[in-house]
C-alpha cells in the first residue's frame, strides 16, 4: 500500500486520460495488479492512494477499509478509482471499493480499469465514448505527464525499480566504503572516550552536508561515513529533521537519497527514515514507504520509522507533517543534550 499527494506543483486534469497518463509519475512507477484511488477537487489533482490486488475476500476487505479510512481522515468527498491489469484480476477488487466508497459517502466519479494502454469504464455504458475494446491512452503526448516531468517527478518501470533506486550506485566500491567508515568509527570512538562534543559536531556535519547538496555539489565518501556515524545519536538525527524548511525538502531529499544509498547497510536506518520523513513533507509516499522498508530492515524496532509508519497509514497530509514549531523543536533537542550530553554520543551498530 502506498499514499502520495502533490502540494507543491498543481497538475491540471482535464479528462480520463490524464488521470492515467499522470498516475505513474505521482507514484513513481507504473502500476500493476494494483487499485489506485485519485482524487481530483476543481481540476486539480490532490492525490493517490495505492492498493496491491488480491483474491481473497478477508484481504480484500481490509484493504478497502483502510482506502475508506484514508480518504475519510483526509475529508476526501469525491474519488475515482484505477484498476491495473486484467478484468478477472482487476474486477473482484473493483467492486469491492466502488461499494464501501459509496457506502462511506464518497462520490465515485469514475472506475475504470487500465490494461496495455487501453482502458474501460465500469460505470458508463455509453459505447460513443467507451467502446467495449478500450479507449486507447497515448501517454507519450500527455501534457499532464509532461508537467510531472518539468516538475522532478520520475515513474520507473515497476515498485522494484523504486526499491532499488536507493541501492548503492552502480559500480560503487562498497568495501571501500566500508574501510572508510570503520576508520571514522575508530576516531568517533576516541571522541566519545574523550568526553567530545558530539551534538555540537554531529549538527556541524548536517549542517555542511546541507550546504553542500544545496550548492549542487556531491559528497565524498569521508563525509557520508561521518554523516552514518552521527545519525545514530538521536538527537542528531531528530536535528537534522529541524533544517526541513530552511534547506528545502528537495535538498534534504536529494542528501538523505545519497547516504542511504551509500552508508554501509548497518548504517542505514537513520538516513533512511530521515529520507522517508522529506519523503512525506513532499507527499511522495511511495518514496517514503521504501525509505521505511529499508529502515526496518536494519533495525525492525527502530522508533521513528514505525512512526512514520503510522502516519502513512492513516494518510498524514504534508501540512500536518510540517506544521511542528521546528524552532521550537530544536530549541528542545538542544536543551536535552545540555542536561545530558551523552545522549547525542554515537551508538555505533555490533561489530563496528
Amino acid at each position: 500500500m502506498s499514499t502520495a499527494s502533490d502540494h507543491t506543483h498543481a497538475i491540471t486534469i482535464r479528462k480520463l486520460a490524464d488521470v492515467v497518463a499522470i498516475v505513474p509519475y505521482l507514484l513513481g512507477f507504473h502500476p500493476s495488479k494494483s487499485l489506485v484511488a485519485v482524487v481530483v477537487d476543481d481540476e486539480k489533482l490532490k492525490g493517490v492512494v495505492r492498493l496491491d490486488l488480491t483474491q481473497d475476500s478477508a484481504e480484500m476487505a481490509e484493504r478497502t477499509a483502510y482506502l475508506v479510512k484514508v480518504l475519510e481522515g483526509n475529508d476526501i468527498r469525491e474519488t475515482l478509482l484505477l484498476g491495473y491489469g486484467s478484468g478477472s484480476n482487476v474486477t473482484p477488487m473493483m467492486d469491492a471499493a466502488m461499494a464501501a466508497v459509496r457506502g462511506a459517502g464518497i462520490v465515485l466519479a469514475e472506475a475504470i480499469r487500465v490494461d496495455d494502454g487501453r482502458y474501460w469504464s465500469y460505470i458508463c455504458g455509453d459505447v460513443a465514448c467507451c467502446p467495449p475494446d478500450g479507449v486507447p491512452v497515448d501517454l507519450s503526448c500527455s501534457a499532464p505527464a509532461a508537467a510531472a516531468v518539468v516538475a522532478g517527478r520520475h515513474a520507473f518501470p515497476d515498485r522494484a525499480a523504486l526499491v532499488a533506486s536507493l541501492d548503492p550506485p552502480q559500480g560503487f566500491d562498497q568495501h571501500h566504503a566500508e574501510s572508510v567508515t570503520r576508520e571514522v568509527c575508530s576516531q568517533a570512538k576516541e571522541v566519545s572516550k574523550a568526553g567530545g562534543e558530539w551534538f555540537a559536531e554531529g549538527v556541524q556535519r548536517v549542517v555542511a552536508a546541507l550546504d553542500r547538496v544545496q550548492a549542487g555539489d556531491d559528497l565524498d565518501l569521508e563525509g557520508v561515513a561521518w554523516l552514518g556515524v552521527c545519525l545514530t545519536a538521536k538527537p542528531v538525527r531528530d536535528m537534522a529533521m529541524t533544517f526541513v524548511q530552511q534547506y528545502g525538502i528537495e535538498t534534504h531529499v536529494c542528501l538523505w537519497t545519497e547516504v542511504t544509498r551509500k552508508v554501509p547497510s548497518a548504517f542505514a536506518a537513520g538516513p533512511a527514515t530521515l529520507l522517508a520523513f522529506t519523503a512525506m513533507c513532499q507527499g511522495y509516499g511511495p518514496l517514503a514507504s521504501i525509505a521505511l522498508e529499508r529502515a526496518l530492515s536494519v533495525n525492525p524496532r527502530y522508533s521513528l520509522a514505525l512512526l512514520l509508519i503510522e502516519g502513512l497509514m492513516v494518510g498524514l497530509s504534508p501540512s500536518e507533517v510540517l506544521a511542528r514549531d521546528w524552532n521550537e523543536l530544536a530549541d528542545e533537542i538542544t536543551e536535552q543534550v545540555r542536561e545530558c550530553p551523552s545522549t547525542a554520543w554515537p551508538l555505533l551498530p555490533e561489530g563496528w
